[in-house]
């Protein structure tokens, strides 16, 4: 843990537990009492439910979220579709509860930007890069960042506009881990490594830190952000943004819809009430690769300062600090080739697509072996 890390304050949440095994049910609120406004009769009193406790943490939230937005962080709030709980639109209740109250303390990192980097890269400082490829990677991930340098980030450029990669890394423990980054740092020049430990929890503050880094250290025209598992055809990337120019406030991702939200303490997707205290989530960005500007990613690092983060990065940061930023999302399906349970790539669809989705982690290092006959076709015609 970084040492300037300090003690968070922790979200009212909700326990129950029946009492003397009567069947009764006692309501349990936990967190700084005074910060959240709610009397000691509210939970002290065995009828109080959590639903009750909801209900008043909203009223509370409605009423105090003007008073948490400073002129400075103000924004335009995108036209989002609506996210139905029991037949009401909870997307201004999602928006009320991510906005910082006055009294929180704020995250180092998500929120103040505290950022510092142990390695960086040069790779797109100078302002002639058209795309930028920012992949998101783990520090033990060697393999996957060489099959990536091996295979489309090798191209440097394509119809006379560079590419250029850059893998994004947060901190190591062990020295000899370190040493190993360091070491391929030097040799790639595409390493930037941040200040905060490297693990699943905290995807949030590296997808902010990556904003960071773009903002002052990388002047390219489009941004792809990626999973260093996930493979894309850079030639139809580049032709798909010639094609439809995206400008302005703008993500092309795949939106989807989960059912209902994780509450099982054992999956990795774990979700507690204290980071998101509603039943159902908004459609969001499954953030294995999206498309966007230097200005929506402005935009929403700038809103971020004022809005609490949460593990699930890309739900945080294509609704949170989209809906906040007024960043329109755009479903770009059209564009992808889904990876099938048979692991036999029809090679014209691989080619004529963009980008290989694999949710179900079928495919692997498998679209990568076809490389070669991709670069072969587009680079002799």
């Amino acid at each position: 843990m970084h040492p300037s890390i300090r003690k968070r304050d922790t979200l009212c949440g909700v326990n129950h537990a029946s009492v003397n095994g009567g069947g009764k049910v006692v309501t349990h609120l936990w967190g700084d009492l005074s910060s959240h406004e709610v009397e000691k009769g509210d939970i002290t009193n065995p009828g109080t439910t959590r639903k009750n406790l909801l209900y008043k943490w909203r009223t509370i939230m409605t009423s105090s979220t003007a008073a948490a937005t400073t002129p400075q962080t103000k924004s335009t709030t995108a036209s989002f579709p609506p996210t139905f709980e029991r037949g009401k639109d909870i997307t201004p209740l999602i928006s009320e509860f991510f906005q910082l109250k006055a009294n929180e303390t704020k995250d180092d990192f998500v929120n103040l930007h505290r950022y510092n980097f142990s390695l960086d890269s040069k790779r797109c400082r100078y302002g002639s890069t058209f795309l930028a490829i920012i992949v998101h990677s783990a520090p033990g991930n060697t393999q996957k960042r060489n099959l990536i340098r091996e295979t489309f980030g090798s191209i440097g450029s394509y119809r006379n506009r560079n590419v250029t990669v850059v893998f994004m890394l947060a901190a190591v423990k062990q020295q000899r881990a370190q040493d190993s980054l360091q070491y391929e740092s030097r040799r790639y020049d595409d390493i930037v490594q941040g200040n905060f430990p490297d693990s699943y929890k905290n995807l949030a503050r590296k997808h902010i830190m990556a904003m960071h880094w773009f903002k002052y250290s990388c002047k390219a025209k489009y941004i792809l952000k990626l999973d260093d598992d996930t493979f894309v055809n850079p030639y139809r990337i580049i032709d798909h943004i010639l094609k439809t120019e995206p400008q302005g406030l703008t993500i092309e991702c795949k939106v989807t819809q989960y059912p209902g939200v994780n509450r099982k303490k054992w999956s990795k997707w774990y979700t507690p009430e204290s980071e998101y205290p509603f039943s159902v989530m908004p459609s969001f960005c499954l953030g294995f690769a999206y498309l966007t500007t230097p200005e929506s990613w402005d935009a929403m690092y700038k809103v971020s300062e004022t809005n609490r983060r949460m593990s699930m990065d890309d739900l945080y940061v294509s609704v949170v600090l989209a809906m906040k930023a007024g960043v329109q999302r755009t479903d770009f399906s059209n564009i992808l080739v889904q990876c099938p349970r048979n692991k036999t790539f029809d090679y014209t669809e691989i080619n004529q697509k963009a980008i290989v989705i694999d949710r179900g982690a079928h495919c692997g290092s498998i679209p990568f072996r076809h490389w070669r006959q991709i670069q072969y076709d587009n680079e002799h015609l």
